[in-house]
């Protein structure tokens, strides 16, 4: 038997909503159609003619064709105020007496909460926060460091593929972007050195200001800031993405670690790379004082690189150089982190990308200001 099509103007036209009559005049009145929550608005509006209902107003109820919960909650509330109901179905009977005997009380007011009382709550919820933030990292640091010395002692465990991979992601690739803010930095802090230091006829000086601020804190700082905001994200967005998509159960149940999987291969490419992009940016920042000392100070790059040992020390590189994979170290725990804190939706993931880039700034600056005080102390 061919099929018989569906008729095109029914099936276009839009479906007409449930519709309410209201018919009579003075103190009576009848409804008939669908008393339902859509068409509620409609019969309030209709019977505002009722300013005071009373015992003399009555409302016939006998068409009304469908009803629900808000319909019968609305007869109720006018047979309340002293409407007599007539003509009401059995079928619309059994749900109007039960919506009637419910005792309907109007919510208790919600006691306000005075404003000394709203600070010192989320003081202390953030305090509480804080402390289980804190933890929540120093257990983490603690199942990397286990697993990191488990794959020392057994090398088998590594993943060679996987390191290089994040090697040639959060390093090489990371060289151009990392050498320009290198550069920029170097330039800025001697324009701003020559600026300040010629009014007292030590421009000279500014030479020493880019070498020992860049290769001490802006050549690691700079650097860890970037790769923080550049493979800090991408870390915690992967992984992220892999938790939505059940891709870490899934490790789990195949007997694999997403430990060992995941996170190891990505903090030990980090702690490779991060020094090697830090020596970088202290190299890109001296060529970026040369240019601004030629420029500024007519001096030539041959007498730069011959007063440069003059101003720094091998010690100064090496402060530098050794703050690089601790950095790198918190900034691959906090992301991957993060990234196994995802709980499966798009939100989370950028809620969470979010919090692992603002943590390991945060991180970052503080553990450079604390480093900055021991070596002081040290005297190196």
């Amino acid at each position: 038997m061919p099929r018989v099509p569906a008729n095109p103007a029914r099936a276009n036209s839009p479906r007409s909503p449930p519709a309410i009559v209201i018919s009579g005049e003075g103190e009576h009145h009848a409804l008939s159609g669908s008393l339902v929550i859509g068409t509620l608005a409609t019969a309030r509006d209709s019977l505002k003619s009722w300013s005071q209902p009373g015992a003399s107003c009555t409302l016939d109820v006998a068409g009304i064709t469908r009803l629900d919960t808000p319909g019968a909650l609305f007869l109720a509330a006018l047979r309340n105020m002293g409407v007599a109901l007539t003509g009401m179905r059995p079928e619309h009977q059994i749900l109007f007496d039960l919506v009637a005997s419910l005792e309907l009380k109007p919510l208790p007011a919600v006691a306000s909460v005075p404003r000394w009382r709203q600070l010192v709550t989320a003081l202390g919820k953030s305090a509480h926060d804080a402390g289980r933030e804190a933890y929540s990292l120093v257990t983490f640091i603690g199942r990397v460091a286990s697993w990191t010395c488990h794959a020392a002692l057994h090398p088998t465990l590594l993943r060679p593929a996987s390191i290089s991979r994040h090697v040639r992601e959060t390093g090489i690739q990371a060289l151009p972007i990392i050498g320009l803010m290198a550069v920029m930095i170097a330039i800025v802090i001697g324009y701003q050195g020559v600026a300040q230091l010629r009014q007292y006829g030590g421009e000279d000086l500014t030479i020493n200001l880019v070498a020992v601020s860049v290769l001490r804190e802006m050549g690691v700082l700079i650097t860890s800031i970037m790769v923080a905001g550049r493979s800090g994200s991408a870390y915690t967005a992967e992984i992220g993405v892999m938790k939505t998509r059940d891709e870490v159960d899934a490790l789990t149940v195949m007997g694999l670690e997403p430990m060992q999987m995941l996170v190891l291969p990505r903090v030990i490419a980090l702690v490779l790379t991060l020094p090697v992009l830090a020596f970088f940016a202290d190299i890109m920042g001296l060529m970026g004082g040369a240019a601004i000392a030629q420029v500024l100070l007519h001096v030539s790059p041959a007498q730069y690189l011959t007063r440069l040992p003059q101003v720094v020390s091998l010690s100064d590189l090496m402060v530098g150089l050794f703050k690089a994979p601790i950095f790198a170290f918190c900034i691959a725990v906090i992301a991957c982190m993060h990234g196994l804190r995802v709980s499966g939706t798009a939100e989370s993931v950028g809620r969470e990308t979010t919090r692992s880039v603002v943590k390991s700034i945060f991180l970052v600056l503080v553990l450079d200001a604390l480093f900055s005080i021991l070596f002081e102390k040290l005297g190196v």
